[in-house]
Parts: C-alpha cells; structure tokens; sequence
C-alpha cells in the first residue's frame, strides 16, 4: 500500500466486554472497499472470523498524539482514532481485537453506521497487544 492508501484508512475504536473479558476493538476499513482493505489485512496476517483468530503480534505503540498500529515491511505505521479509556486499558496490557473490514465504510460513519457495518460486511481478525508489552512512549 502506498502513504496515502494508508492514511486513506479510517479506524474506530471502542471497549467491549465479551465472554473472555474486555478487550479493546480495532475496526479498520477502506472507503473503496476490497482490493486496499484486502492488502492491509494481509499484511497484517489476519484470517476470516470462521478460523482461529491469530496473534499478530505486539504492534500498537501509544504516543502523546493518540496511537499507531505498526504493519511488517510498512514504511509508515497506521494512526488510530482510540479514546482515553481505551488507551489506558491497552497501556495496562488489555487484548486488542484487529478488524479488517473488507467493504467500503465511509470515514464519517457515525456508530450506528459501524455497528450495522459489522453485523454484514466480510472482515479479516486478529488480535494484538501494546508493543513492549505495557509501555506507554511520549
């Protein structure tokens, strides 16, 4: 993907609590959809949600700007739209689901779009965790 293919990505965040506890939600997607959002989850090494969810390996890094999901071989890393409260709870070590949305999602989708958006589109996951296990970088 090229700088602006990658900063073309929109990303929302948000905390859950699911049957294995909370985890911290990624949703990426492209607004053109497949053939982009198809690479970076690629890249990233996600499956579809019907196989085992992988680990992907420790790749947030979180800064005094918000925080960055580092991608192998990438010379930029992609910046994340996260809140206070899930960025305190990833700092302190919290799982991290990555979701990959395969459809087009405009980047102005309100929660009630993203929420629809996620009962039907084809998505890759993948889970993560903070880079240095813990640590927050300013």
């Amino acid at each position: 993907m090229t700088p602006e293919d990658i900063h073309a990505l929109a990303t929302w965040s948000w905390l859950e609590r699911t049957a294995i506890g909370q985890v911290a939600f990624l949703l990426a997607a492209h607004p053109e959809g497949a053939y982009e959002a198809m690479d970076f989850a690629d890249a990233l090494g996600l499956a579809e949600p019907s196989r085992s969810i992988p680990y992907i390996g420790e790749r947030v890094t979180l800064d005094a700007r918000g925080a960055r999901l580092r991608v192998d071989g990438w010379s930029h890393d992609v910046r994340l739209t996260v809140g206070e409260q899930w960025s305190r709870f990833v700092a302190d070590g919290g799982p991290v689901a990555v979701l990959v949305g395969l459809d087009p999602l405009p980047r102005c989708a309100q929660p009630e779009e993203v929420a629809a958006y996620l009962l039907k589109c084809d998505m890759r996951m993948g889970t993560t965790a903070i880079r240095g296990g813990g640590t927050r970088k300013t």
